[in-house]
């Protein structure tokens, strides 16, 4: 009897062997083999992050570091998507607007009266305010041609011009010598225009008094009702914003020392949809 329990122990210890290097080659070389596999990757993202926080040569990282540049960067991009937010209802077009700006096709007959009728209005407010509105002004309104690349936009950029030589008569220049509007190479389409900024220049060059050009320059951002809470009591209703490029300000004559002549370039934005 104790020779059969004897010799059933010896024979479940070779048993128990095979089973743990058979447990080994199949269970734990596998794991190995397979860790292995997910180290050279693990080596890679490791060495990348640290490039990516200028750890370059560190054998452990910042962790706490890289959570607060985290939350540092969700901070910042909420406070950038609320500029953006805040941006374009500065630079929102008025319905009215909006709807010729996006309509199916862009009609050149319905823009060149439009822009008549504007031309008309404008030269009767100047010779009521005692402005002089040279030829190259009217020339320089916005115009339709085959060589415009995104027409809708010449909507937005007649009523920017509107706003413009509007404000500059109110505000009692003495006379508006020129106006470009370039809009021609400026606004090439995207494959994806949606959610574009796109920019429309204008360059305007008048001689005023100095308390009459500071009104002006005062009002270049201001809308159409922030415009009337200044006082421009017929400021248009749709007056978009426009930000200053350049200004050249020069002194008109030794015998007129609180005239100057003034070259601006300024640019107005167009969110698209």
């Amino acid at each position: 009897m104790f020779a059969f329990q004897e010799y059933k122990r010896r024979a479940i210890v070779p048993l128990a062997g095979l089973a743990l290097a058979a447990y080994y080659l199949l269970v734990f070389v596998w794991l190995a083999h397979r860790a292995a596999q997910f180290d050279g990757p693990l080596r890679q993202h490791w060495k990348d992050l640290a490039s990516a926080l200028d750890q370059t040569n560190a054998t452990a990282l910042d962790f706490q570091r890289i959570t607060n540049q985290l939350r540092e960067t969700r901070q910042a991009l909420t406070v950038l998507a609320s500029a953006r937010k805040k941006a374009q209802a500065r630079f929102d077009l008025s319905p009215d607007l909006r709807a010729k700006m996006t309509a199916e096709s862009f009609s050149v007959v319905e823009y060149e009266n439009a822009r008549g009728t504007e031309m008309d209005e404008l030269g009767k407010l100047a010779k009521e305010q005692q402005v002089t509105l040279e030829p190259a002004v009217l020339a320089g309104f916005p115009k339709y041609t085959v060589e415009v690349l995104q027409p809708a936009l010449l909507w937005p950029a007649l009523s920017l011009v509107d706003g413009l030589l509007t404000t500059a008569i109110q505000s009692k220049v003495t006379a508006i010598h020129s106006l470009e509007s370039p809009l021609v190479f400026t606004n090439a389409p995207a494959a994806n225009a949606a959610g574009r900024l796109a920019q429309i220049p204008l360059q305007v060059e008048l001689t005023g008094p100095v308390a009459g050009v500071l009104r002006l320059l005062q009002s270049l951002p201001l809308r159409g009702e922030e415009l009337r809470a200044a006082g421009f009591t017929n400021a248009p209703a749709g007056k978009l914003p426009l930000l200053l490029e350049r200004l050249i300000l020069k002194k008109q004559s030794p015998d007129k020392p609180d005239e100057v002549r003034v070259s601006l370039r300024l640019v107005g934005f167009v969110f698209q949809e």
